[in-house]
C-alpha cells in the first residue's frame, strides 16, 4: 500500500512539475500611448499598449481604422506585457481608432480600442467595420458546454477504473454487468477525448474572436495559442488508452489507476488557477479537487449500475456501498479544503462572490455540493441500514430504492460538472472591472450589471474639455446599446444635469463639455439596453 501511495504521489508531481506558463491575473490594460483622446499635434510612429502582465496579441489583434471607418495599415507585434503597432508615415490629420484583442497568460481572450486624434478630431466618425468579438457570447457559451461535459466524461471515465479496480474487488459482479460497467467506461473515456479535441479549435477561436465560423479557420489552431489545450488532448489520448486496455482486461489495477490520474490531471494545467501564486499549490489542489471528484462521480456510476443486480444479497451491497461510503469521505473533506482554498485564492474577498458571474456561479456550485452531501448522508445512514438489516423483501427494496438514490447523487454531481465547465471560461475577476483609476491612462472604470463603463477627459487643461464614455463587456469588447447612454455631470456644489452625448466609434461616445469649475467630478451613466433594462452606474473623473 506504501508503494502504491508513494508512486500515486511520484505521478501526480510529475504532471504538476510540467512547465506552464508564469501568470498574476487576468490581463489588465495598464496604459497606453497616445492616451485614449488625446490629441496629437502630429502622428506617432506607433502605438503602444501595456499591460499588467504578459499577454499574446492573436492573429490580426491590432487593428487601426480611420474616421472613415477605413482600415489603416499597422504591423503588430508583442514582447512580454507590452503591444506594439507601427503606423505608417505621416497619417492624415483626423481621428484614428485602434482596436486590439490579446490572450491573458489564463487563456482567456481580453479586448478593447484606443481612439485618438492627429491635429483635431474629426467632425464624424463611422465605426469600424469589423465582426471580431460579435460571437463572444455564443463562443463562451459553446466553451462552457464543451467543458461541461468533457469534465462529466473525464471523471466518470477515471472514477469507473477506480472502482472496477478497488471498490468492487472481491464483490461477485455477474459477468453481463460487469461488462456493460466496461462498456460505460469506453463510451466516457471517448466522449472525454472528443471533448478535448474539440476544446481545441473552440478555444482557438474564441481567444480570436472568430466566432463559430472560426472552428474551421487554420488560425484557431495557432500553437502559440491553443499549447495548453494540446497537451491536455495528448494526455486524455495516452493516460485513458492505457487505463481502459488496463481494466478491460482486469490486469493491473495501480498502473491503471495512475493512467487515469495523468488524464484526470491534465486540465489543472490550463484554467484559472495557473493565473494566482503560488502556482504549484493552486495546481496541485486542482489535481486534487479533479481526483477527489472523479472517484466520487466514477463510483456513483458504477455503484448505480451494479447494486441492482445485488439486490438478493445484503451483504455484499453493504461491503460494496460501505467500502465506497468510507472513500467518499475522506473525498468529502479533501473536496471542501481543495474547493474552499481554490475559491478564496482566485477571488480574494467576500464581495466577488455575489458581485461577479463566476462568484454567482461558485455559489451555486457550492449549493449543489450541498444537496449531493445530504443525499449521500441519507444514502449511508438511513438507506443502508435497512439493506442490511432487514428482512429479504424489505432488504430487496431498500436495495432498489438506494440505487436509484445513488443515481439521483451521480446526476447532482454532473450538474455540479456543468456548472464547473462554465466557471473555467468566466473570469474570476470580472476581467479586469475592478482594476482602478491608473495615473497613466486618466480612465476611470465601473462596472453595472455585466457591462464596463470607461470615462476618460482628453489631454487638454482648462474648463472646455471633451468627455469619451464608452461602455464594454467584461471581456473589454465595446458594446452597442439600445441608445445612447444617458450622462450626467455633477459635484457636491454644481449639477450640471445630463450633457449630450454623440456616438463616434463602436460603444463609444463623445460630449463636449465646459465645466464651471475644478475638481472632482461625478459622472453618472445609464445604459439603455432594452426597453425595461437600464442599469445605471458612477465614475469619478478629475479636471484639472
Amino acid at each position: 500500500m506504501r508503494r502504491a501511495l508513494a508512486s500515486a504521489l511520484l505521478a501526480m508531481a510529475a504532471v504538476v512539475a510540467l512547465p506552464a506558463a508564469p501568470a498574476s491575473a487576468h490581463a489588465t490594460l495598464v496604459s497606453s500611448d497616445p492616451a485614449e483622446g488625446a490629441v496629437l499635434g502630429e502622428a506617432p510612429g506607433q502605438v503602444t499598449f501595456t499591460f499588467d502582465e504578459p499577454v499574446s496579441l492573436t492573429p490580426n489583434g491590432l487593428q487601426v481604422y480611420d474616421a472613415q471607418g477605413e482600415p489603416v495599415e499597422a504591423d503588430a507585434s508583442s514582447r512580454d506585457a507590452e503591444v506594439v503597432g507601427e503606423l505608417p508615415d505621416e497619417l492624415a490629420d483626423g481621428t484614428y481608432v485602434v482596436t486590439w484583442r490579446v490572450v491573458s497568460a489564463d487563456g482567456h481572450p481580453v479586448a478593447g480600442s484606443l481612439t485618438f486624434h492627429v491635429g483635431a478630431p474629426s467632425e464624424t466618425v463611422a465605426p469600424p467595420q469589423t465582426a471580431a468579438g460579435t460571437d463572444d457570447a455564443t463562443m463562451k457559451t459553446l466553451v462552457g458546454l464543451v467543458q461541461g461535459v468533457g469534465y462529466a466524461a473525464l471523471l466518470v471515465a477515471g472514477g469507473l477504473v477506480f472502482f472496477l479496480g478497488w471498490t468492487a474487488r472481491g464483490v461477485r459482479v455477474l459477468d453481463g454487468v460487469r461488462r456493460r460497467v466496461s462498456r460505460a467506461l469506453l463510451a466516457s473515456a471517448a466522449v472525454a477525448v472528443i471533448a478535448a479535441a474539440a476544446g481545441v479549435p473552440l478555444a482557438g477561436a474564441y481567444q480570436q474572436g472568430l466566432g463559430p465560423r472560426g472552428l474551421v479557420d487554420p488560425d484557431a489552431l495557432a500553437p502559440a495559442l491553443v499549447g495548453d489545450q494540446l497537451t491536455v488532448l495528448l494526455l486524455h489520448v495516452l493516460g485513458l488508452g492505457v487505463a481502459v486496455a488496463l481494466t478491460v482486461r482486469g490486469r493491473a489495477p495501480l498502473a491503471s489507476d495512475l493512467a487515469a490520474g495523468i488524464a484526470v490531471w491534465s486540465p489543472a494545467l490550463v484554467g484559472h488557477t495557473r493565473a494566482y501564486r503560488p502556482e504549484s499549490l493552486l495546481v496541485l489542489t486542482d489535481a486534487l479537487h479533479l481526483s477527489t471528484g472523479a472517484v466520487w462521480l466514477g463510483g456513483l456510476v458504477g455503484l448505480g449500475m451494479v447494486l441492482p443486480s445485488l439486490a438478493g444479497r445484503p451483504r455484499e451491497v453493504g461491503l460494496l456501498v460501505t467500502r465506497f461510503s468510507t472513500v467518499a469521505a475522506g473525498l468529502l473533506a479533501l473536496l471542501a479544503v481543495s474547493g474552499v482554498l481554490m475559491g478564496w485564492r482566485i477571488l480574494g474577498a467576500w464581495a466577488p462572490l455575489v458581485d461577479t458571474t463566476y462568484g454567482r456561479l461558485l455559489l451555486v456550485k457550492v449549493g449543489v455540493a450541498l444537496v449531493v452531501v445530504a443525499v449521500a448522508a441519507w444514502n449511508r445512514y438511513r438507506l443502508l441500514p435497512r439493506v442490511t438489516g432487514s428482512g429479504h423483501d424489505a432488504g430487496r427494496w431498500a436495495s432498489y430504492v438506494l440505487s436509484r438514490a445513488v443515481v439521483l447523487e451521480a446526476a447532482l454531481l454532473v450538474v455540479l460538472l456543468g456548472v464547473t465547465g462554465f466557471l473555467t471560461s468566466e473570469p474570476p475577476r470580472g476581467a479586469g472591472a475592478d482594476a482602478p483609476v491608473t495615473a497613466d491612462t486618466g480612465v476611470a472604470t465601473a462596472v453595472a450589471d455585466d457591462l464596463r463603463v470607461l470615462a476618460v477627459l482628453d489631454t487638454g487643461s482648462g474648463r472646455q474639455r471633451r468627455l469619451l464614455v464608452q461602455v464594454q463587456d467584461l471581456t473589454g469588447e465595446p458594446v452597442d446599446l439600445l441608445d445612447a447612454p444617458t450622462v450626467a455631470l455633477r459635484t457636491d456644489e454644481v449639477d450640471l444635469g445630463s450633457v449630450p452625448v454623440t456616438p463616434v466609434a463602436a460603444g463609444t461616445y463623445a460630449a463636449d463639455v465646459t465645466f464651471p469649475t475644478l475638481g472632482e467630478w461625478q459622472v453618472q451613466v445609464s445604459l439603455p439596453r432594452g426597453e425595461f433594462e437600464n442599469p445605471v452606474t458612477t465614475l469619478t473623473i478629475q479636471v484639472r
